[in-house]
């Protein structure tokens, strides 16, 4: 192995690293009361290696928000494409998307501390890299099979990613989470059977 490749699997190799103890930091105790100096001492690491990879924890916030927002992207994909039905796809992906909500790290840093932190550039570029395109996958089956006549994709994966936003912070604001959760799913029922009436009467 070359040592320049070797330097470059030990600088991932600390940034992983760095990623992983701001999320558990991050997690448990919120970006604004995580500090820098209580990272890098976890991480064993000189504050300089640090700054090597991030310019400073809001670089580093994003990299954990990043993350995080994939694996739920992950879960809410595979639920959706895992069901044959475009309907039943779109249900299941966005109760896995409320499923997220109740992860105790999903709630602090995608949807509790991110609204600060990434206030300047959420809707003006953010949201390209997971959410809309991760909305586009779960509602492209009802666009291709006409199941929503006259409606095109954008539109609808940025109506339904408001919907969804609001239903995360409904979650992650309430002090019984899982019963706003049930409370969030029974709405989403309604929209979904009215929509679907709507279409298909």
């Amino acid at each position: 192995m070359s040592v320049k490749r070797l330097r470059e699997r030990q600088a991932e190799a600390t940034r992983e690293l760095l990623v992983g103890i701001a999320r558990e930091r991050f997690a448990e105790q919120g970006y604004a009361a995580t500090a820098i100096d209580d990272i890098v001492r976890r991480a064993g690491i000189a504050k300089g290696a640090l700054y090597h990879h991030f310019s400073g924890k809001d670089a580093l916030f994003e990299a954990v928000y990043d993350v995080v927002l994939d694996e739920a992207a992950e879960a809410v994909m595979a639920a959706a494409l895992a069901e044959h039905d475009p309907w039943a796809a779109v249900r299941a992906g966005l109760s896995a998307f409320l499923d997220a909500c109740l992860q105790p790290t999903f709630r602090q840093i995608v949807i509790i501390d991110s609204v600060t932190v990434q206030a300047a550039n959420s809707w003006e570029g953010g949201l390209e890299g997971v959410e809309l395109p991760m909305l586009r996958t779960v509602l492209t089956p009802l666009v291709d099979s006409a199941a929503l006549p006259g409606v095109a994709l954008d539109p609808l994966a940025h109506v339904a990613l408001g919907g969804l936003y609001g239903s995360a912070l409904y979650i992650a604001r309430a002090a019984d989470p899982q019963a706003a959760r049930s409370e969030a799913d029974a709405v989403l029922d309604i929209v979904l059977r009215g929509v679907r009436a709507a279409a298909t009467g």
